[in-house]
């Protein structure tokens, strides 16, 4: 017997679990971040050019123009909370988005073998 919300609820699961993976990465990040003890702290945001290409690309203006602040990254809007925010909100509906698509075309694909 097959359940017609089974292929949207495996996609809604999907996209969950990869939001929240890129919420343990995200926070991963901050804790680097503030317990760097060098002053290239902010360097530790770099994963998220690859990790959540293209809507990374947001990042670059404000982030990479500014130097980062002698006084650390809670001192520091443009290097260490502009990209937590944009990361935290855009990259992670980025996230749950890709891994809905890709948890229904995983259903879709099931179904057909069936």
């Amino acid at each position: 017997m097959r359940f017609p919300w089974a292929s949207a609820s495996r996609a809604w699961i999907a996209g969950l679990a990869a939001a929240l993976a890129h919420l343990v990465v995200l926070g991963y990040t901050v804790a680097q971040t503030l317990g760097a003890h060098d002053a290239q702290w902010q360097s530790y945001w770099i994963k998220f050019l690859a990790l959540d290409f293209p809507l990374s690309l947001g990042v670059v203006p404000v982030a990479w123009i500014s130097p980062a602040s002698p006084t650390g990254p809670l001192h520091d809007v443009a290097n260490f909370w502009w990209p937590l925010v944009y990361h935290g909100t855009i990259g992670t509906v980025w996230w749950y988005v890709v891994g809905a698509y890709i948890g229904a075309r995983v259903s879709l694909w099931l179904a057909r073998k069936r």
